[in-house]
């Protein structure tokens, strides 16, 4: 366990934590109190480490995600929704699809003709956002609404083309999370630092006009 611990960059307690919590799978025993661990261990702690402290998933969810993906029982489409539901942070998972900005999250999935799930939990993640920005008056911020919705649905077709090409149920599964996961963090990074150049450029732009 010391040499997967240096492998991985995984101090021996988390492991051992990740073995109890049924996240890591146990090394094979060679004797009582010996095991040796393999680069599927590696792997899966470093997939395990991206959930957690890159996507910030608490420790119940990644089990639940570990749970499907090991739910030989499922059909392709059941696995890999259920992978990407569990992907959804637990409080939107949670929300109640009555509440208000509902309807109006049904009615722009109704507009772009998408065929979504009455039950996927990121209906309710969009529906408590629509509903943050009305209290807060940002109507300018809603009016972009249709214009992530083209944005997130042309970047899909490219993900799911990539979690497709993947051969076997576990590859693409295991796609769906690192697109789920890590595509997540580089897409928040790369807007906040397109933000800050489109920005830049609109103030120098601005402060040229007004120096004639």
């Amino acid at each position: 366990m010391t040499e997967l611990s240096e492998r991985a960059g995984v101090p021996i307690p988390t492991i051992r934590y990740y073995i109890r919590e049924g996240l890591l799978p146990p090394g094979n025993l060679t004797s009582p109190n010996q095991a040796t661990y393999g680069e599927a261990h590696v792997h899966r702690l470093t997939l395990i480490r991206a959930m957690v402290e890159v996507g910030e998933m608490p420790i119940a969810a990644v089990a639940r995600l570990f749970q499907h993906l090991e739910d030989k029982n499922a059909d392709e489409y059941t696995t890999l929704g259920l992978t990407q539901y569990s992907l959804v942070r637990t409080a939107a998972r949670e929300s109640t699809l009555d509440e208000p900005g509902a309807a109006e999250v049904q009615e722009l999935v109704d507009r772009l003709g998408w065929r979504v799930n009455d039950h996927h939990p990121a209906r309710a993640m969009l529906a408590s956002a629509v509903r943050t920005l009305r209290r807060l008056g940002q109507e300018d911020v809603l009016d972009l609404l249709e214009r992530y919705a083209a944005s997130a649905h042309d970047l899909a077709e490219a993900e799911v083309g990539v979690v497709l090409e993947r051969d076997g149920l576990d590859n693409r599964a295991e796609a769906v999370v690192t697109v789920g996961v890590l595509g997540d963090a580089m897409l928040a990074a790369l807007r906040r630092l397109a933000a800050e150049d489109v920005m830049t450029r609109a103030l120098e732009t601005a402060a040229r006009d007004a120096n004639g």
